[in-house]
């Protein structure tokens, strides 16, 4: 299970004393999910969570890295095999529908 900070589906949990939004899609999670020029919905299954990279550079010029825009999963469509990477906002709003 990923902890995912800032998603619009969330629960506020305590950490380092700070309350935090934070959201959970488990890995293992199956879902369908139609693409906009297929003629029918695919099942796919999540395997992994990679955290996006964002860069940062400051006044020194020294980067740092935040991933506060959300996070990448690496799913498997279960017909054919092939390994995707999806955005969780959308296999949130996959799972809702």
């Amino acid at each position: 299970m990923l902890r995912q900070y800032g998603v619009q589906r969330h629960r506020y949990e305590k950490i380092n004393g700070r309350e935090i939004a934070v959201g959970t899609v488990p890995i293992g999670s199956i879902f369908r999910l139609r693409a906009p020029h297929a003629a029918r919905a695919r099942t796919y299954i999540v395997e992994a969570w990679l955290t996006r990279s964002i860069a940062r550079a400051d006044r020194t010029g020294r980067f740092s890295y935040i991933a506060r825009n959300g996070h990448l999963a690496q799913v498997r469509d279960l017909a054919n095999g092939r390994r995707a990477l999806l955005a969780d906002r959308i296999i949130m709003h996959a799972l809702e529908a």
